[in-house]
C-alpha cells in the first residue's frame, strides 16, 4: 500500500488539471475558521489588488489568480495546498500521510517564493518568517514556518 501511495504522490504534480480543483467553498465545509481567515486576507483579494488594466494579463494572473481558467478569482486554498480533488474527502483528510500522498501540499517558504520574488512590485522585501504570520489560518506553525499537519477540521 505504501508503495502505491508513493507512486501516486510522485505522479500527481504532473497530472494536476483545472478539473482537479475543488474551490475554496469545498474547503470551507470542513475548515470554516481557515476559510474565514483566508477570505479576510490578501490572497482572497489578490486579483482585486491589480490595476484594472492588468487583470487580463497572464503574467499577472499567474500569481494573482492562478486558477482563473477554472473560474476562481484570487489566490485560493489550492494555490498553496495543491489541487484537492483527490485529498479533499473527509476520510482522506483525517489521515495526514494519506492526504499528503494524494496531493495535499504543506506550504513553506519555497512555495511562497514562486510569486513573492525580488521583482514582485512591493514596498517591502518579502520576508517569509514575518509574512507567514499574517496569513495564518488556525494552524500551529512548526519551527520552519510550515504547518505541522493537514489543515484543522
Amino acid at each position: 500500500m505504501r508503495h502505491l501511495l508513493a507512486i501516486a504522490a510522485a505522479l500527481l504534480p504532473g497530472l494536476a488539471a483545472p478539473s482537479d480543483l475543488v474551490g475554496p467553498e469545498t474547503c470551507k465545509a470542513c475548515h470554516p475558521a481557515a476559510y474565514a481567515a483566508w477570505r479576510e486576507g490578501p490572497h482572497a483579494r489578490a486579483l482585486e489588488s491589480l490595476p484594472e488594466r492588468s487583470r487580463a494579463d497572464r503574467r499577472c494572473l499567474s500569481c494573482h489568480a492562478p486558477a482563473a481558467e477554472a473560474g476562481l478569482a484570487g489566490v485560493g486554498c489550492e494555490a498553496c495546498h495543491g489541487p484537492g480533488r483527490l485529498y479533499a474527502a473527509r476520510f482522506v483528510m483525517r489521515d495526514a500521510e494519506l492526504a499528503r500522498a494524494l496531493g495535499l501540499v504543506v506550504p513553506g517558504e519555497k512555495g511562497c517564493l514562486g510569486c513573492h520574488t525580488e521583482s514582485t512590485p512591493s514596498l517591502q522585501r518579502f520576508e517569509f518568517e514575518r509574512k507567514v504570520k499574517l496569513i495564518g489560518h488556525g494552524e500551529p506553525r512548526a519551527a520552519a514556518g510550515a504547518p505541522s499537519g493537514p489543515p484543522a477540521r
